[in-house]
């Protein structure tokens, strides 16, 4: 049985792309109902940068592979 890692779920694209590059979560989970251009969007701004999206379950995962996260104060 293949184990999920947690996810933090975003509503949107915006909100999506502040949680990829806020660097404090290394997965994302798009949460509505995401277009084919919305995901080509993403695919493009993400994948190039070395993110790797899967279907997980009902829902699209982008995972960010080898990202720094910045320390928390």
């Amino acid at each position: 049985m293949k184990r999920h890692e947690p996810h933090t779920t975003a509503h949107n694209y915006a909100e999506a792309c502040h949680l990829l590059r806020s660097g404090y979560v290394k997965h994302v989970r798009l949460g509505w109902n995401v277009e084919s251009d919305e995901f080509f969007r993403i695919a493009s701004d993400w994948c190039d940068a070395g993110a790797r999206i899967v279907k997980e379950d009902d829902a699209f995962v982008v995972s960010l592979k080898g990202f720094a996260i910045p320390r928390q104060h």
